[in-house]
């Protein structure tokens, strides 16, 4: 079976040479690591270029150099990974040793329950670590307010737990985001990953701190700033920061349904259509409308926040 990393980055070389030594440090070393920069003006390039020179399991993606963004840089490499399992990697974190292998193990367990046609999802925690490698927190999920058990699609249309970095994805998932997403309406690809994932197939939660996930000013989405209490006070204080982060999620329904909605499992359509059909409900027979299908976000703050301002 083949194993793939797909690495993208973009002015990374401050901490691009940290990840670069905990991906030769996995104790499964049989994997390939595709790396493709996003035209940097730093160091950026030349780290990947010895990295490659230095390691053969190390090579570039077709559109090096190039300018897609975040996300389509992530999507480029998607496409481009003709393999059994595909893993995410953020330039900036720190990989634990045994990652590799205790994905692949709950993800070749996952196939044994479902069957290696059914599109699967692996994710795990990660340990939230400051600009110079100091640990923040032991457990994003806990940090987050995440739950673990928060897997199924009406659970992830409303809050999205599944982080890029964390995660690894099987043939049929990846042919499914490769063959349906689009660069310019991916602007969080790993919620789009998820939602395809509870669709189609199963996720399932590994609950290690596998990745030291590294938060800094140049992080593109990162960890909640403050603790949750803190952020519930901050939440209540902005309305419109609160009505806004619950607008996204019909905003991210509606692009998911653009995008799959022709080959979505027809529970799963109904889902997605339901959920969006109580955007423009009068206020409380929205949030009825909200929990009785099961949309509920993850914490009790949250939830009474999609409460006041659903």
């Amino acid at each position: 079976m083949k194993t793939v990393i797909l690495l993208t980055a973009f002015n990374g070389s401050t901490h691009l040479p940290e990840l670069l030594d905990s991906l030769r440090a996995q104790t499964d070393p049989d994997f390939t690591v595709i790396m493709q920069d996003d035209g940097s003006a730093d160091g950026t390039p030349e780290l990947l270029q010895n990295a490659a020179a230095a390691d053969s399991r190390f090579v570039f993606g077709s559109e090096q150099g190039q300018h897609l963004g975040a996300a389509g840089n992530f999507l480029s490499l998607i496409r481009q990974a003709d393999a059994d399992y595909c893993l995410l990697c953020d330039q900036d974190d720190i990989w634990e040793p045994e990652k590799v292998s205790v994905l692949k193990q709950a993800m070749l367990d996952l196939e044994k329950q479902h069957g290696d046609s059914t599109p699967l999802l692996v994710h795990s925690d990660c340990t939230l670590i400051g600009r110079t490698g100091e640990q923040l927190c032991g457990s994003f999920f806990r940090h987050q307010g995440w739950d673990p058990a928060a897997v199924t699609l009406p659970r992830l249309l409303v809050q999205n737990n599944v982080t890029g970095c964390t995660l690894i994805m099987n043939r049929p998932l990846r042919n499914l985001i490769a063959g349906h997403a689009r660069a310019e309406e991916l602007f969080m690809h790993d919620w789009l990953i998820a939602l395809a994932a509870a669709s189609f197939g199963r996720i399932v939660f590994v609950n290690r701190p596998l990745t030291r996930y590294r938060q800094h000013e140049g992080n593109v989405i990162g960890a909640s700033a403050g603790s949750l209490p803190a952020r519930a006070v901050s939440a209540l204080r902005n309305h419109e920061n609160a009505k806004r982060r619950i607008l996204l999620t019909y905003t991210h329904t509606k692009v998911f349904q653009n995008l799959f909605g022709k080959v979505l499992p027809p529970r799963a359509r109904k889902i997605v259509d339901g959920y969006l059909a109580t955007q423009h409900m009068p206020k409380i027979p929205r949030v009825l409308a909200v929990r009785r299908m099961g949309c509920v976000m993850q914490n009790p703050v949250t939830r009474l926040g999609q409460i006041l301002f659903g």
